[in-house]
């Protein structure tokens, strides 16, 4: 399955998430380009799906790792995450309880002991180069997905310095497999 390039992009502007840059811990956002639709729509929706649906064994190693070393400090396990919107009647899409979503976005996260985070998903037109390498603007549309943390004390920093570069890494793969795996699966 070929990967398709994922670049660093600016925080989006379009995104509800845009009041939280300034006051966040942490922020990043990477955008890869969706494949043609002709006059199909993508649905945010579908598109976490794809994104968080059939984790890699290394991924849900790491995710077990998280939880076992986490708890340690009494901070929430995945599952406790999950059985937890659950009970409050909140979707979640993989582990992440659903916090809103509009016809272009939608936003999961979690504010737990150590930290706050909110993660988005939004469709957009691709924004033009600033690299200056002669890309200009880009065909069809893409998505951005968008990470704010922020921290609560010692424990939150903590925890996001160590597990960054992993976040990072796990966006990235995860966002570079997206557009093979939307395909027709989400019609």
């Amino acid at each position: 399955m070929p990967l398709a390039p994922v670049r660093a992009v600016p925080y989006p502007n379009e995104s509800k998430l845009r009041p939280l840059y300034k006051s966040a811990y942490f922020v990043d956002a990477f955008a890869v380009p969706l494949p043609s639709r002709g006059s199909k729509e993508y649905s945010p929706d579908a598109l976490a799906r794809a994104l968080f649906g059939a984790q890699p064994a290394w991924f849900s190693m790491l995710m077990w790792i998280r939880d076992r070393v986490m708890s340690v400090f009494g901070v929430k396990s995945s599952t406790a995450i999950q059985a937890e919107a659950a009970k409050r009647g909140i979707e979640t899409i993989y582990i992440f309880p659903v916090i809103s979503r509009t016809e272009n976005e939608i936003i999961m996260g979690e504010n737990d002991r150590h930290l706050n985070f909110q993660t988005s998903l939004l469709i957009r037109e691709p924004q033009l180069s600033s690299a200056g390498g002669g890309e200009g603007i880009r065909k069809g549309k893409e998505v951005v997905a968008t990470t704010v943390v922020h921290c609560h004390g010692l424990l939150g920093k903590a925890y996001i310095t160590i597990i960054k570069p992993f976040h990072v890494m796990i966006g990235r793969y995860g966002l570079a497999r997206l557009p093979d795996r939307i395909g027709v699966k989400d019609d």
